[in-house]
């Protein structure tokens, strides 16, 4: 992803999402695994993953991220060469979420979906976990933040994170794109700028990079009902902008 510095304090912010650095200046692609190599590929049902307990450093309170629900954890590549000035080992990025939850978890579903339960306490907090040194740190990036908000989205894009919709204490969050850059040792957010009509304020969708480029995101609930359609941006092309897709066969039935 290429940073134009220039505009670094601007909170709208012009970005070629489809690359990332590798900490020498230069854009560079992640290597794509071809299939087969390196181990043989494996017919027929694969054991389920282990799971075990890690008990993380964190050095101060405010460092852990804590209980909270309706959060993202995004896992964000490595910047740059091990050994080398600058490095920045493989970390996971958790923002937003909501530290309370309100209502009564036995009331009637409402015509907006919900079951009666409301997430409170939302944030914009940022916290990222160094996989390396297993320890947690609360990060203060530069730039203006995404409002506080929970069952938002998030996806890496390269040493980027894409934040998109969620809900927050006023309601629905704007269908802005934020970007937390990654690429430096400060963190900053931008805003980009996207044109013309997109998938619109909703929570409880995802979203997902696809062939290294393309934003896809799928249902969701925008206030009054849930949805199926399917919105995608892409990275490579300018001025950014949504287009609605229909895709051919059975999809999902409208979810969130």
């Amino acid at each position: 992803m290429e940073v134009d510095a220039s505009m670094s304090t601007n909170s709208d912010h012009d970005l070629a999402l489809a690359n990332h650095h590798d900490g020498s200046g230069e854009p560079s692609s992640p290597p794509m695994p071809a299939v087969g190599q390196g181990q043989p590929v494996l017919a027929g049902p694969r054991p389920a993953p282990t799971y075990r307990v890690v008990n993380a450093i964190i050095d101060k309170k405010e460092d852990g991220p804590g209980c909270r629900c309706g959060h993202t954890l995004t896992a964000v590549p490595p910047v740059g060469e091990e050994g080398t000035p600058g490095y920045i080992g493989p970390r996971l990025i958790l923002f937003g979420g909501a530290t309370a939850l309100e209502g009564n978890s036995a009331a009637p579903p409402s015509p907006a979906g919900t079951a009666g339960i409301r997430l409170a306490g939302a944030t914009a907090d940022v916290h990222c976990y160094d996989v390396l040194s297993n320890k947690w740190t609360r990060l203060t990036p530069l730039g203006e933040p995404p409002s506080p908000r929970a069952a938002h989205v998030a996806t890496a894009v390269g040493t980027m994170v894409v934040i998109q919709g969620g809900i927050g204490p006023a309601g629905l969050s704007a269908e802005d794109l934020h970007v937390l850059d990654l690429t430096q040792q400060q963190p900053r957010w931008h805003r980009v700028v996207v044109q013309g009509p997109g998938p619109g304020p909703r929570y409880g969708h995802v979203m997902a990079l696809v062939g290294q480029r393309f934003l896809l995101t799928i249902g969701g609930n925008d206030g009054k009902r849930p949805l199926a359609d399917v919105w995608a941006l892409d990275t490579a092309a300018k001025p950014y902008e949504w287009r609605k897709l229909e895709p051919e066969g059975e999809g999902p039935p409208p979810c969130m």
